[in-house]
């Protein structure tokens, strides 16, 4: 028997799948789990490819000619008027400057290697991913990157069953065993989603169920089975987040709940089998395939154009999401599963090329579109796309510098003693050319010292992977000014960050970041209480020596706000207020407590929120020029704002 007898139950669990990343890609807050999805759809391709090609090497009847054109046959028209049409709408729709973005991650969708560009440029939860309409192209790169190597390994085995029973173990173990017991030692978090080190084994847990079925193994036996399976896919959608490592642990519970589902859920012997065997559950798993290829796209470019989504729209999406991959199954799927795989491979082959062709030239047109000039003729736009990401010169030149002397220069550059020292993370490594301007204006000689997430705390630091280098960036300023004569101090820092534990500028939740101390344990107990004491240390000792002045929380905004304004610009609406009210219940136990500290010290303050919060909504923007040049860091119209701030406190002080 060369074929699968077809499943409805399984096409029951594609649907759980497909469902669950498309309500989580469409923001609903209840599924921030959802990813969790692709998971499951691993699991079940790893099954029933993998068990194809068990059963033909079974019967001798082995081809990795067939192989490739059956999964051209399944994979490739879908995808190719998908990736056409985003590529288009792209074109017409996104930034000159989105345009270099669009054609890369087109092109790496086109060669099955999209995971790694985007591994290596984008993570899966940062928010510049919410506007890339391939990034979910990244689980189809990794599948087909693993169904081009295992015909390589069987063919270089001479096609032996035995051997394709141990290459699907090793790449289980090895892979898992990778997952598990890494940590952060390969990849970082954002990167080990997208490695297909870390997914192999998703797959080959797949077929590894399927070789056991076939050779009468021994399962062990699960009361309520289908039940706990169905559970171990479910919960993670509703409990796991973007603070989870993953694939890591977390990941066993979808994986294992899929293959507990394969073996146990059968309609004949199981009532949860029966309800993933129903028609419509097993309709929207046929259709799901074209469902994921439209969703994300189809999100990213209403989103871009809308703005922020709610629920109603959010829902709108998902129907329109189904709607599309109906349409992919009955006009473009189906048709073309209609050919004979065995008669007719080489126009399989020869459909696979033209379509490749298209999109190559269409990712070329991109990339020289791309290269042109901005075609928005409107000087506003340009403007405010000149502010996107737009850090100083001197941006990676200050970075976690350990020697003194080496720290960056503001103001007078002559050499002579050091008036003025900054100390702080990216948002002091942002306001370099108000901290310069402050200096010269001043007549004063600066130095500025940053490392990037990374306040100005002694002893004590978020857990990330810079941690061992703030740590010891920290304790070398320490040392240093215990050593300076007197003079001027600055400290800026995106203080609730760190005193709140916010996982990012979006998130009101506290605790989500976990903070350790200097030989990286782990410290217990709210993100406040942990802040407190070493921001109080941090005041008392530098303040013995030096005139401190504390640049207070600048106003953190939920979304980019350059592409926030080129979109208002572009499609009309205003961008979404951020009020003094908000500001002040997100942020205002750790603002409240950095002014206390501050005013009984007798220490400079400056409050960034209450300029520029003043009229009750914060300024984003002044004469049409953005104050930031992303979601929190200064740009120069920001820092010149915050250079005022300081000359003000500084004229204001008695002599």
């Amino acid at each position: 028997m060369s074929k699968i007898s077809y499943r409805r139950e399984l096409d029951g669990m594609r649907a759980i799948a497909v469902v669950s990343v498309i309500l989580f890609h469409a923001g609903f807050p209840s599924v921030t789990g959802g990813y969790v999805g692709v998971d499951v759809f691993f699991v079940l391709s790893g099954y029933l490819i993998c068990g194809q090609t068990y059963l033909r090497l079974q019967e001798g009847r082995y081809s990795a000619l067939e192989f490739f054109a059956r999964r051209i046959r399944r994979l490739s028209s879908a995808y190719f008027a998908c990736f056409l049409v985003t590529a288009l709408v792209g074109y017409g729709l996104l930034l000159q400057r989105d345009l270099d973005e669009l054609y890369r991650n087109l092109l790496g969708s086109i060669t099955f290697t999209n995971n790694y560009n985007l591994l290596f440029n984008q993570g899966y939860f940062n928010t510049e991913a919410d506007f890339n309409p391939f990034l979910h192209t990244w689980s189809l790169s990794i599948e087909e990157q693993f169904y081009i190597l295992l015909p390589i390994l069987i063919l270089l085995t001479q096609r032996s069953l035995t051997a394709f029973r141990r290459i699907l173990v090793a790449m289980f173990v090895v892979s898992l065993a990778l997952v598990l017991f890494s940590g952060q030692a390969i990849w970082f978090k954002d990167q080990r989603f997208f490695a297909s080190s870390f997914r192999v084994w998703e797959l080959a847990l797949g077929g590894l169920v399927f070789v056991a079925q076939q050779r009468h193994w021994r399962l062990p036996s699960l009361p309520f089975g289908p039940l706990i399976g169905l559970v171990l896919i479910i919960a993670p959608v509703g409990v796991l987040d973007s603070t989870y490592l993953y694939p890591g642990w977390v990941t066993l519970a979808p994986t294992l709940g899929t293959a507990i589902l394969i073996v146990t859920a059968t309609p004949e012997t199981s009532r949860t089998g029966r309800v993933l065997a129903s028609r419509g559950m097993a309709y929207v798993g046929r259709i799901s395939y074209g469902a994921y290829l439209w969703h994300w796209p189809l999100i990213v470019y209403v989103h871009y154009a809308w703005g922020d989504l709610d629920d109603a729209l959010r829902t709108l999406l998902v129907l329109i999401s189904l709607g599309l991959g109906a349409l992919s199954y009955h006009l473009i799927e189906t048709p073309v599963r209609q050919i004979d795989v065995t008669r007719h491979k080489g126009r399989l082959f020869a459909l696979f090329g033209g379509q490749t062709t298209v999109l190559l030239l269409v990712a070329a047109f991109l990339a020289f579109e791309a290269d042109k000039p901005p075609r928005q003729g409107d000087a506003a736009l340009q403007v405010i796309m000149d502010e996107i990401g737009n850090v100083p010169s001197s941006w990676e030149n200050c970075w976690n510098v350990m020697e003194p002397e080496d720290y960056c220069a503001l103001g007078d550059k002559t050499d002579g003693p050091v008036d003025l020292f900054v100390w702080g993370d990216s948002m002091a490594n942002s306001a370099y050319p108000a901290f310069d301007d402050y200096a010269r204006a001043t007549g004063q000689r600066g130095q500025l010292a940053v490392a990037a997430a990374c306040a100005p705390l002694p002893g004590i630091a978020r857990d990330y992977e810079g941690t061992e280098i703030c740590l010891n960036f920290n304790a070398t300023v320490l040392e240093y000014l215990r050593m300076a004569p007197p003079m001027e101090v600055i400290v800026f820092s995106r203080w609730t960050y760190y005193g709140e534990g916010f996982q990012n500028q979006r998130s009101n939740t506290p605790n989500q970041a976990e903070m350790v101390d200097g030989n990286g344990t782990v410290l217990q107990g709210e993100n406040f209480e942990i802040f407190q004491p070493a921001f109080r240390a941090m005041l008392d000792e530098v303040g013995a020596r030096h005139k401190v002045t504390i640049v207070n929380l600048w106003p953190v905004v939920p979304y980019h706000v350059p592409v926030e304004m080129l979109r208002a610009e572009r499609f009309g609406g205003a961008l979404a207020p951020v009020t003094l009210e908000a500001y002040e219940a997100r942020n205002g136990r750790v603002v409240r407590f950095v002014a206390q500290e501050a005013r009984t010290r007798g220490m400079g303050l400056i409050e960034p929120h209450l300029t520029l919060c003043a009229s009750g909504v914060c300024q984003l923007s002044q004469d049409g020029v953005p104050l930031y040049i992303d979601q929190t860091h200064l740009s120069r119209k920001g820092g010149d704002i915050l250079r005022d701030l300081l000359l003000e406190y500084r004229a204001n002080q008695p002599d």
